[in-house]
């Protein structure tokens, strides 16, 4: 994402939601403390009548614009969870199938428990701790690569599970790496400062009233702005996913 960004998803999410409501708290002073006085006057009737119905567009599209990336954020990563399962359920394929082949060929199922050993360690061990810090490349592993030469000599059952597990890691790595472009987070603050002002300057001859709807508007802003920095990085995080099902299967593939 960005360094200030990822520092702060790195958090616990109780920090998070501290910090977004304090950054989203100083703005709503500022407009409180010194822009709203500055456009209404002292008494807030310099504009004259502020009609609500300015403060509801605004309103709206911030809403809706919310709505667009919140639902970019999710779909990205319900992708990216998806695609962590069907990585780990192809390699487990891969052993059954191993497995199958036991008696009539065992030289096939140790030197595949022993490849999907190795590429299942990699992942969790190497290539996830890249995830969290953007890093990881979608080139192939060596372990997958070797992976895939073995796997090309053997049925075509292996074959299409390997190239599964190829599928999803490519999905996870882009997937998973995939932030937010700068043009929206800009846009989604700007609305959001241009939605306190609308609410001030609405209020503007009301100080007392204005503290009010200012708190209440800053804390759903900040809410929404939690849920989408807690969902923007599925490998960042208290939700952040973990290679357990990878781990499992290390453990079994290493086992005689």
């Amino acid at each position: 994402m960005y360094p200030i960004a990822d520092a702060v998803l790195r958090m616990p999410t109780p920090f998070i939601a501290l910090a977004l409501l304090g950054l989203w708290g100083g703005v709503a002073f500022v407009v409180h403390r010194f822009v709203v006085p500055r456009l209404c006057g002292p008494d807030g009737r310099r504009l004259g009548r502020f009609e609500a119905e300015v403060t509801s567009q605004i309103a709206l599209a911030f809403g809706l614009l919310i709505s667009f990336n919140a639902i970019w954020v999710w779909e990205r990563s319900d992708r990216v969870r998806e695609a962590v399962m069907q990585e780990a359920s192809a390699l487990e394929f891969v052993l059954d199938e191993a497995d199958f082949a036991a008696d009539s060929r065992p030289e096939i199922r140790r030197e595949l428990y022993t490849l999907v050993a190795a590429y299942a360690r990699h992942l969790s061990d190497t290539e996830w701790p890249e995830l969290t810090w953007s890093r990881a490349s979608i080139e192939r592993p060596a372990p997958l690569l070797a992976l895939r030469r073995f796997a090309a000599g053997c049925s075509d059952e292996i074959r299409a599970a390997v190239r599964r597990a190829d599928s999803a890691r490519e999905t996870r790595v882009r997937e998973g790496q995939l932030t937010m472009p700068r043009s929206r987070w800009f846009i989604v603050f700007a609305l959001g400062i241009l939605t306190l002002v609308s609410i001030g300057s609405l209020h503007g001859d009301a100080p007392r009233g204005r503290v009010l709807a200012l708190t209440l508007v800053t804390l759903a802003i900040s809410f929404c702005f939690v849920v989408l920095f807690v969902a923007g990085r599925p490998f960042v995080g208290d939700y952040a996913l973990q290679p357990d099902a990878l781990r499992a299967i290390a453990q079994r593939a290493s086992q005689p």
